[in-house]
């Protein structure tokens, strides 16, 4: 479901912003004609366009998905990166659309965008309780519960929205409440592209009756095309809370934190990812934790993008398909590393820990293959160099030494001692393993 919603979301800019971007100099009548003739394009791309009623300063219509495969090509195609599996989940989603020619002195074009009938992997089923849900839904659909409303300025180079706030309950065996609140978003277009889309999102939060909750506060995206190709670009995501409690299990994490660069040199991508947790409270019946600060850093290297491109339009159930995309992405020697991954401290009743460290680098040689790796693993080894440092505190080591799932392992394994702490030292090279020095295999 949170995948249909994202996909969504996402789909209703592309297609508007894509499609409905108009001139300040435009009269309402060749914004209607430049209307008419894209709608008549959407069908030819899997769409197709119903209930039509045109006035002479706003117009009604329902765009229906019907072809997976031609819509997965069209919204690849406008910077959306969607399967042809993921597209088959919205077939038979209907989305009406209420458009308002020249409505203010900011808008050349407006649309408040509604679902008004889901999916048919979702609406088809027989099992009566979800019957009465999909029953619940529909009538939240009916009342246009679920609006985004999106304004295209008048110089045609922006774009500006909102989504209804909505609180609404999902009777059945658990009483099911959503809350979105405060969600408003903007952004630029270039060349009848999205170049940069900013979101706000005060509050949402799911819960079904007194068994979950998950709650997200102050939510901001940033996200920003940096070049030529669609894996050219620039993400930042902050959250300031996000509280889960599950059957008694309470988790809060505070200051969440993520930055992601994408660039492109002759197909070839490269990118890094940063994520932070300040915080990371965890309570049950037995003790809370507090852990604190962490850190998760990754890059990657020497990605075909023309692979991807393949990959994303290709069947992913086809496996001689997937094995020779595969066989191109891997062909210029993929390269990833983690920088750092690390948890600065554990709080537990008054006692204060230090935490570990990882760090690791994976190199796949161009003559990597993955059918010999399904044949004969060790040999496919030797086309891959790894190494990984795993480094803890002494108290952290005496604390995992004492589960009764790490015993045989650690009596195995001894770690070096390092600066005052235990180390970790796994290396993969030419077929051969070792673990601090010693040879596995």
């Amino acid at each position: 479901m949170k995948k249909i919603l994202l996909g969504l979301g996402a789909l209703l800019l592309v297609v508007v912003i894509y499609y409905f971007t108009m001139g300040s100099e435009q009269i309402t009548k060749e914004i209607k004609t430049q209307i008419n003739t894209q709608l008549t394009a959407l069908q030819k791309e899997g769409f197709s366009i119903e209930e039509r009623k045109i006035e002479e300063q706003k117009e009604h219509f329902v765009i229906s998905f019907d072809d997976p495969k031609k819509i997965s090509t069209f919204l690849y195609q406008k910077g959306l990166q969607i399967t042809v599996e993921d597209a088959a989940i919205l077939k038979g989603l209907k989305i009406g659309v209420d458009t308002h020619y020249l409505p203010d002195a900011y808008s050349s074009v407006s649309f408040d965008m509604y679902p008004v009938a889901l999916p048919k992997l979702l609406s088809t089923s027989t099992n009566e309780d979800d019957k009465k849900i999909l029953i619940e839904i529909q009538k939240m659909l009916d009342q246009k519960t679920i609006l985004t409303h999106i304004a295209i300025n008048k110089i045609g180079n922006g774009f500006k929205g909102y989504m209804n706030d909505i609180n609404e309950t999902i009777k059945s065996k658990l009483d099911v409440n959503i809350l979105l609140k405060g969600l408003r978003f903007e952004g630029d277009i270039k060349e009848n592209t999205i170049h940069s889309v900013k979101q706000n999102l005060e509050k949402f939060s799911v819960s079904a009756s007194d068994e979950m909750r998950i709650t997200l506060s102050n939510v901001k995206s940033d996200y920003k095309i940096t070049g030529k190709t669609l894996y050219d670009y620039r993400t930042h995501y902050e959250v300031a809370n996000i509280l889960s409690n599950i059957n008694g299990l309470n988790i809060t994490i505070k200051d969440i934190d993520v930055l992601s660069n994408s660039t492109v040199t002759n197909d070839i991508a490269s990118g890094t990812i940063k994520t932070t947790f300040a915080h990371i409270y965890i309570e049950d019946e037995k003790e809370p934790y507090d852990l604190e600060n962490f850190i998760f850093e990754m890059k990657a290297s020497n990605i075909d993008i023309r692979a991807m491109d393949t990959m994303q339009k290709a069947d992913l159930t086809d496996e001689k398909v997937m094995k020779d995309i595969l066989k191109q992405l891997f062909s210029k020697g993929v390269h990833f590393e983690i920088t750092t991954l690390s948890l600065e401290s554990i709080e537990s009743d008054g006692t204060k820990i230090d935490g570990f460290e990882l760090t690791a680098q994976v190199t796949l040689d161009k003559n990597f293959d993955i059918q010999s790796l399904e044949k004969n693993p060790l040999s496919a080894l030797e086309t891959v160099n790894a190494d990984l440092k795993l480094v803890f505190s002494p108290e952290l080591y005496e604390l995992i030494a004492e589960q009764p799932q790490a015993m045989m392992a650690l009596m195995m394994f001894q770690p070096k001692d390092e600066n005052d702490k235990k180390v970790y030292i796994l290396e993969l090279k030419n077929g051969h393993f070792r673990v601090n020095g010693n040879p596995i295999m």
